[in-house]
């Protein structure tokens, strides 16, 4: 979920304290529910439930607290205190990927009724101090595309505009897909087409993003090691080419998912996405299970008729904003 901020002014530091997993949990839950109702998808949805189901549940909390202890960076955040009722919160995740460690501020919400009120600034405020403390190379944070006062308040707080990503959302429907060219020939991926799937996959899934996106190259490797990978990560995939005249033109990857949706994963270029794309997903969605929700991550801006035109629907537009004093 992307972070949600409207408060622009000063307030005291003595209603905020650290997330306390026990005590905190459940009315986290309420809050992030109430303030992004109108967002949440049903990975979003099934999230909140896991949240409830952990508070409730004293055997749950304590391998929760546990598995947070255990680590050198716990997971935690930030909570804000009115009259001993919860009414802010943030979350603050630490991210080892790539060799270091990177912090995500999440799940910022205010209740309706306290916002305006300089909580979601205190609240970011010590989520980046104690990033620094614990070191964190980069500190991260997404936020909705319509969010305007959102953005300018991360704007005057350090961050600067990295990507523009959206999420499509669909459920495959052959008889949906768009009219596919005759002339494209889709089938499975070959071993020789790895150098180029890869170089795509870098292009529309730079490292600067991916190491917050549940995408693991290593998984979409031909033979053995990309098997053993899948293994290690239990998670299923097929990947489909299409080309023309002998032309490789663009790759798809399906790969399971233990939440709601599936993920697909495409790897083209500028040029040709629009051209290759109504075949991939035609042949796709001929090839998929009806039943399962489809996820594809994508920048902005790109190929948006054609999803459109697949059946797919633009889940959310998210800006991807990084800290520019670390």
């Amino acid at each position: 979920m992307s972070a949600q901020a409207l408060a622009v002014h000063n307030a005291p530091p003595a209603n905020l304290r650290t997330f306390d997993l026990s005590r905190d949990l459940l009315a986290v839950a309420d809050l992030v529910e109430l303030c992004f109702k109108e967002t949440l998808d049903a990975d979003g949805r099934l999230y909140i439930r896991q949240m409830r189901r952990t508070a409730n549940s004293g055997r749950l909390l304590s391998l929760a607290e546990a598995a947070s202890g255990s680590t050198n960076t716990p997971p935690g955040g930030f909570v804000w205190i009115e009259a001993d009722t919860l009414v802010g919160n943030l979350s603050l995740i630490p991210v080892h990927a790539q060799g270091i460690i990177r912090y995500l501020i999440a799940n910022v919400a205010v209740h309706p009724d306290f916002r305006r009120k300089g909580i979601a600034r205190s609240l970011t405020q010590a989520a980046i101090a104690r990033a620094e403390q614990n070191g964190a190379k980069e500190i991260w944070l997404q936020v909705d595309e319509d969010n305007l006062a959102a953005q300018a308040l991360y704007q005057k707080m350090g961050f600067a505009n990295h990507a523009h990503r959206v999420s499509w959302q669909a459920r495959p429907q052959p008889s949906r897909v768009p009219s596919s060219n005759g002339t494209i020939e889709v089938g499975l991926r070959q071993r020789a087409e790895w150098e180029q799937h890869q170089a795509w996959l870098n292009e529309i899934y730079p490292l600067s993003i991916r190491w917050n996106l549940p995408m693991d190259i290593k998984q979409f490797q031909p033979g053995w090691r990309g098997s053993f990978q899948r293994f290690l990560g239990e998670r299923r995939s097929t990947q489909w080419a299409a080309h023309k005249d002998g032309k490789l033109l663009a790759l798809l990857t399906w790969q399971s998912s233990s939440l709601q949706s599936d993920r697909l994963w495409l790897a083209t270029s500028k040029h040709d996405e629009v051209e290759a794309l109504p075949a991939l997903l035609t042949h796709a969605h001929m090839n998929l299970r009806p039943a399962r929700n489809l996820i594809l991550n994508y920048p902005a801006g790109r190929a948006n008729s054609m999803f459109e035109e697949a059946g797919y629907t633009q889940l959310r537009g998210l800006i991807w904003m990084q800290h520019a004093k670390t």
